[in-house]
């Protein structure tokens, strides 16, 4: 298992304790998620820290586990 640690970003980001709708399977949920991000300064961050460390699941930097897996896997 790898265990990350929260970029200094992160602390301040809008997303920040809303697990249940970053990583939901819903697919309304997952439109809500991604117009937090739309909104969010840290967006551009956050999507480079889930390709760099190969995060491919739940919503990162406005892009979905599939998104991000056809980044991550480009």
């Amino acid at each position: 298992m790898i265990k990350l640690s929260s970029p200094e970003w992160f602390e301040s980001a809008p997303c920040r304790g809303n697990d249940r709708t970053f990583f939901s399977s819903k697919p309304s949920q997952r439109k809500s998620a991604v117009k937090v991000c739309a909104g969010c300064t840290a967006s551009a961050k956050c999507l480079d820290f889930a390709v760099t460390n190969k995060i491919t699941i739940g919503v990162w930097g406005g892009k979905t586990g599939p998104e991000l897996d056809r980044l991550v896997n480009s």
